[in-house]
């Protein structure tokens, strides 16, 4: 059994790259990395990272089932939404993922940040210009303009020390651990 599994759901990519940096910056040999249309129940760790993007505000069917086939497990989430830079809306889809995680888990925290959608949602939202309230449209347009560049170098880096700092609060971490695992 694996220390640690980092597993994700990437539609364009974005929640790849927080999962990229997180598998990066977990201080052991003992880990791996993987796409949930991969993970079959063959893998298997005592901590799991489970990453998601947001598809209006819930995480999809693949990773449901994950979290709820865990029993028994140190759990983190984490995850990209392509509207709204909002701590409020990313503590709702942290939430919304932790209402299918078994209560015999100790779950140790989320880091959620904005990501980049396709230029075609975009377009879509222009369509509607004229048939709902255009200063809404606009406040649509311009988050979706505003997250052209997320997961940008500042998201990686949150997503670097939320890995470092999830780590640390699993039950029996100490630091001859972390010199063990680097051995």
């Amino acid at each position: 059994m694996l220390k640690y599994l980092v597993v994700y759901a990437s539609e364009t990519g974005n929640t790849k790259k927080i999962a990229d940096e997180i598998f990066y910056a977990i201080p052991s040999d003992s880990k791996e990395e993987i796409n949930v249309r991969r993970w079959n129940g063959r893998h298997d760790a005592e901590t799991y990272f489970i990453g998601y993007w947001a598809n209006r505000g819930t995480c999809s069917l693949e990773v449901i089932d994950l979290i709820m086939s865990l029993h028994g497990k140190n759990v983190a989430f984490f995850g990209t939404c392509g509207m709204g830079n909002d701590a409020a809306y990313y503590r709702q889809v942290e939430n919304i993922g932790k209402v299918w995680l078994p209560d015999d888990n100790k779950y140790l925290g989320g880091y959620f940040c904005q990501g980049s959608m396709p230029i075609a949602i975009r377009e879509r939202y222009q369509e509607m210009r004229g048939r709902i309230d255009d200063d809404k449209i606009e406040r649509i347009v311009a988050m979706f303009d505003e997250g052209i560049s997320h997961p940008d170098r500042q998201d990686l880096l949150r997503a670097h020390v939320f890995a470092d700092t999830t780590v640390r609060k699993i039950p029996g971490y100490d630091i001859f651990s972390r010199i063990m695992d680097i051995i």
